[in-house]
């Protein structure tokens, strides 16, 4: 970065100060969800920063940067772009002022964002996605998903907080002086989320925009007030202003004319994985009549519980086949069930068919369907080129033709590994005491010794 020089010098004062409380949960938010998007000397540089931010020294004097340069090893332009990255990523804001002596910069630190709320950020997340696979962040968002008690047979018992603790009535009416002033002095700025630059703002025509959502009394403010999540979408889906415009139109709250940006973003994923489903099944086969289909697994060699499988895989909607397996085993969807199987549905992955033995392989297999199960099946069959319902069942042939495989190589091994005794010979069936022999002169000093012990035992 040639112009890092024209923003800062190895001599400019620097000082750091934060604006959250930083925890070891945070810390661990850095490594795993904002390392990957940062590099390692953002992320080194952030750390170092933020140790120093636990130094009251450090929060009341500048020093040079070339103190920081020095700790990092790396060059002002490295330094620099590494700054960048975490302004741009909210974890920082960079505050400056110039004397006469030169420029000096205030850090100021921010923790990073909960892991719920990170995932749930279209920014953030795709980032990450593009960083690190599709593998990797599975593995990313089960790390940090939270198990919270869902179980019906747990009645909770938990105690109330004013069920313990005893607070006189009017202090819970109007808090004394120094609690008001103890609260308005930990007031803490919210995490950073990533946001986009006037400079990138300006790169959109908003008057355009406008023109076209006035059309449905849409005012000017309602535009102002999501700017920056309608240029998320435009510089995410290249959405144009003319299109998004016309998709606002279409999502907006009519009843008060407002933008529903929660609508308008569902909309817009959707359109873009429909748009994308289609092209890459375009070229998908037309479906052939029930009875053509059996006559072909018959002939494949499927075996009845299969047939039955792939028949029923023809006759229902994903979620009427969920709750028609439920019913039949006694139990009923859960909420949580259906909103997993809309998810895959909604991304277009595969068709009603596949998605159906999908549901009665984890019905038969598992007590009931999650989401990462979903995932984590459709992800691999999506891997293996699964296409059809019969290439489903394939699938799930080879998947329980390996775990038995793996089951049968490890019996031998663990026999292998029995110890064996062994068996002293004189206790084999077969065994014969050897016969000894002594000379005269042997049992003569036998008979001595003998003769010793009797006279010792006397005495």
């Amino acid at each position: 970065m040639s112009d890092a020089f024209d923003y800062l010098s190895p001599k400019d004062g620097f000082m750091v100060t934060k604006a959250n409380y930083l925890s070891d949960f945070d810390q661990t938010v850095v490594t795993y969800l904002y390392q990957p998007l940062m590099g390692a000397v953002a992320y080194s540089l952030y750390l170092l920063l933020w140790s120093q931010s636990t130094q009251a020294k450090s929060q009341m004097t500048f020093q040079t940067h070339a103190t920081l340069l020095n700790l990092l090893g790396v060059d002002l332009p490295a330094f620099y772009d590494a700054r960048n990255k975490l302004e741009a990523l909210g974890l920082m804001r960079t505050y400056q002022k110039n004397n006469n002596t030169g420029r000096n910069l205030v850090y100021e630190l921010y923790a990073p964002m909960q892991p719920h709320i990170f995932f749930n950020d279209d920014l953030l997340s795709v980032i990450l996605y593009e960083s690190v696979g599709e593998k990797r962040f599975i593995e990313l968002r089960e790390h940090f998903k939270l198990q919270p008690v869902r179980s019906k047979e747990y009645e909770e018992v938990t105690k109330n907080f004013l069920t313990v603790f005893h607070v006189q009535n009017d202090h819970l009416t109007t808090a004394p002086t120094a609690v008001a002033e103890a609260q308005s002095t930990y007031q803490q700025k919210k995490a950073q989320k990533p946001s986009f630059t006037s400079v990138e703002l300006r790169t959109f025509d908003w008057a355009l925009l406008q023109e076209v959502v006035a059309q449905n009394q849409i005012d000017t403010d309602e535009i102002l007030r999501n700017e920056q999540r309608l240029f998320n979408l435009h510089y995410f889906y290249g959405l144009d202003e003319m299109e998004l415009g016309r998709l606002i139109g279409l999502t907006m709250d009519v009843a008060d004319s407002r933008v529903n940006m929660d609508a308008l973003e569902q909309n817009v994923l959707n359109n873009y994985t429909r748009r994308h489903s289609v092209q890459n099944n375009s070229e998908q086969p037309a479906k052939k009549p029930l009875e053509t289909l059996q006559k072909e697994w018959q002939k494949a060699g499927f075996n009845e519980k299969e047939m039955q499988w792939l028949t029923e895989s023809q006759q229902y909607l994903p979620v009427d086949y969920l709750e028609y397996l439920k019913q039949k085993n006694h139990g009923f969807v859960a909420k949580n069930e259906i909103r997993a199987l809309r998810d895959l549905q909604n991304r277009y992955i595969f068709n009603n068919d596949v998605l159906n033995i999908l549901v009665v392989y984890i019905i038969s297999q598992y007590e009931g369907l999650t989401q990462a199960l979903l995932d984590r099946i459709a992800n691999q069959w999506a891997q293996q080129g699964v296409k059809t319902s019969a290439d489903a069942i394939l699938q799930i042939r080879d998947f329980q033709t390996k775990q038995e495989t793996k089951q049968t190589k490890r019996q031998p091994r663990y026999q292998a590994k029995t110890k064996q005794e062994t068996v002293p010979k004189w206790a084999k069936s077969d065994y014969q005491a050897p016969q000894t022999t002594s000379s005269k002169a042997d049992q003569q000093e036998i008979d001595q010794l003998l003769k010793k012990i009797r006279e010792g035992r006397e005495s």
